[in-house]
This record gives structure tokens, sequence and C-alpha cells, in this order.
């Protein structure tokens, strides 16, 4: 958890929370969180989540903004985890003083599980590609339902705030951080490439369930590029893959061709895209970096975390290929 967040949570909130949606504390199990305390409550012999987040991560009009976002996929289609309400009817509800306060949302449980390696093969691989490039045809058509709901775009974002997070002296790093957000904001923003995406599509923000995937987690959605939330993806199957290959460079070039398969069944993938792939790659390495960073601020840096922090920032000055593929080489 977020050191300033942990500071400003007490007992009373998570008590608050519950007392809302009309759950107690036995029937409630903490799943962990990053920025935000998940947990996972039944009621009436169903199983939800509920998410509770600090104002200094989203605002309450941004977490309306995620729910009118997480409705719209739903109502068309998608198969998302969907929002539910209160006991007193609210979407969202508000725990503390207007300065400083909570959120507290819930959703259904998405039915299924995490993706297992029983599941890591070419058919997965395309129902991956296929609801993604579904929500991004969908994000073409998507207007917030209220104007002050409307979600940031990518690049107001906390954790592309290069001059709070990292060090001054790391003068390379910023430089080149700031060479490649220039890139990547001057990039043709129409709507067949530009909208709003779920923004974190990695193996821990889904459910499998015969056959099927439900999403969830819609935390980071922002207006940005499509082909980002593609970069993500890319990014998870080669890191973090549920079964390692001996070949790495082979294997995401397969995993590859099976997502655009399934993407294109919903969405167009112009070729052009390719080309951009290397520097989204980029970017999120950078959004990892400078969140690495946030975890640590105002507290004393141990020998494992400066050689972690070395390790990141390397890659950035020496401008590494985040994925050694030539991705413009597939169609």
């Amino acid at each position: 958890m977020l050191p300033h967040i942990q500071r400003l949570y007490t007992d009373h909130i998570l008590k608050e929370g519950l007392r809302r949606y009309g759950v107690t504390q036995e029937d409630v199990r903490f799943l962990g969180g990053f920025d935000s305390y998940v947990y996972e409550y039944t009621k009436n012999n169903a199983s939800f989540i509920l998410k509770i987040s600090h104002s200094t991560r989203r605002s309450e009009s941004e977490i309306h903004g995620e729910m009118d976002w997480l409705h719209y996929l739903g109502k068309n289609g998608v198969s998302v985890a969907k929002s539910i309400p209160s006991d007193q009817g609210h979407l969202v509800e508000v725990i503390g003083e207007r300065a400083s306060y909570f959120t507290a949302v819930a959703y259904e449980k998405a039915p299924g599980q995490l993706p297992t390696k029983v599941m890591w093969n070419e058919s997965f691989f395309e129902e991956w590609g296929r609801i993604t490039g579904k929500l991004h045809a969908l994000s073409k058509s998507y207007q917030a339902s209220n104007p002050a709901w409307k979600r940031k775009e990518w690049y107001e974002e906390e954790h592309v705030n290069l001059q709070r997070f990292i060090p001054s002296d790391q003068k390379a790093v910023i430089a080149k951080s700031n060479d490649l957000l220039d890139r990547l904001k001057n990039l043709p923003k129409d709507k067949d490439m530009y909208g709003m995406i779920h923004g974190d599509l990695h193996l821990h923000n889904f459910h499998a369930h015969a056959g099927a995937i439900t999403l969830f987690d819609f935390d980071d959605s922002a207006y940005h590029y499509f082909v980002y939330d593609i970069a993500v993806v890319l990014f998870y199957a080669f890191f973090r893959p549920l079964q390692q290959a001996e070949d790495k460079q082979l294997f995401i070039r397969e995993f590859f061709a099976s997502f655009l398969k399934g993407y294109r069944q919903e969405n167009d993938f112009p070729t052009e895209w390719l080309a951009y792939l290397p520097d989204f790659l980029k970017l999120r390495h950078l959004i990892l970096y400078v969140v690495f960073l946030q975890t640590l601020e105002g507290q004393e840096m141990e020998a494992e975390d400066r050689v972690t922090m070395d390790r990141l920032r390397r890659v950035i000055e020496e401008e590494w290929p985040i994925i050694d593929v030539d991705f413009r080489k597939m169609k």
C-alpha cells in the first residue's frame, strides 16, 4: 500500500464502508491492494468485491467516471464485473471530510478464477485479444454520462509526473523520459486509435471461466492510445507468463499472432501500430519505475531497493528495448 494512504486509513474507515453495504467484518476477507484496500465479502449467498480508495488517488468524480465506463461496457456486451449500489442506493459512497476522504465501491465478483497454466494456450490468447478489441471498438462511441465524470487524459495521470517522483539528479532518465512522452503526445488522436482504455489488462485483472474472460479493476482507465492496452498485454505475457518458454522471442511472436487474430474479430488493427509498440512498451516500463519510486516516497531506501532502482533506471538511460522483437515484421 502507498505509504501516505496507509497513514490515513483506519479501522473506522473500514467499518463505515462495510456498514454502508450492510456487511459485517465477520463476512469480509482482505485481498490486498497497492493504492486501494480491496476486500471480498459474502451477502445473500453471493460474493462481492469492496474497494476503498483515498481521494489523493481518485476523486469522487473520477470514481463515478469509472463506474460510468464500466456500465457502458457491460450494457454493450463486454463481460465485466458489474458495480452494485450500497444499501442507500449509491454506486459511490464517500467517507470522511471533503478535503481528504475515502470512497467505497462494490462489484459483483467475476465468475471463474485467475488464469492458470492449464489455460495458457492459443485459444486463451485469442480470447484475450477478442475482448480487448471489443472494448476498443466500443470506446469509439463512448461519452461520459456526466461531463464532470470524464476521466483524465493519460499524460495527466500521477504516474507520469516525472518531476515529483524521479530524483532531480537522474538527469538522463528525466530527459529521455520527456523525449518519450513528447513523441507519444504528438501521435495522431483520431477516434480509431485513441479513446477510453482499460489501462492495466494483465493476468490479475480478469477471471477466466468456460473459455470466456470477465474484466475487472478499471482503476487505470484513461483516455489513451488503444495500442498502449496492447503493449501492456505484451509486457506481461513476455515478463510474467504462466508458462516459461525456452525461446521467449519466438513465444511472444506466436502469442501476438493469436492475440491479434482475436483482436481483429472485434476491431481493426492498422499495421502502422506495430511501429508504435516499442515506445508504448517503454512507457509501461517508465510507469512501473515511477510507481516503484512512489512506494518509497518519504522512506529510507534499503540496499535491495537501490539495486532495483538502478536496474530499472539503466533500461531508460541506455534505451534498451523492452522486448527485443521487431514487431514491424508481424502483420
